[in-house]
């Protein structure tokens, strides 16, 4: 993968995570090894920011891959993208 397909899908999966917390009026700016669910996300947003995950990417992530781990940072979520993808 790209330097910029990185980056690129790094930003889309930053904004998924600062529209979650516009909506809980929660502060943006998540830097990317940084745990979601201390930013103030719940396990219901979690399961929203998969869905928005698989929607924007165009994937549907494999149930067992749907792990808390997967979804802890913007890392992560990055990599379960890369890995599903393909």
């Amino acid at each position: 993968m790209s330097d910029v397909a990185v980056f690129s899908g790094r930003a889309q999966i930053a904004a998924i995570v600062d529209t979650l917390l516009v909506r809980k009026k929660a502060a943006t700016g998540v830097r990317v090894d940084e745990d979601l669910h201390d930013r103030g996300l719940t396990s219901l947003d979690m399961v929203n920011l998969m869905l928005a995950v698989e929607d924007t990417f165009g994937i549907e992530i494999p149930q067992r891959e749907m792990m808390p781990d997967n979804f802890r940072t913007i890392a992560a979520i990055e990599r379960l993208v890369s890995l599903v993808a393909g």
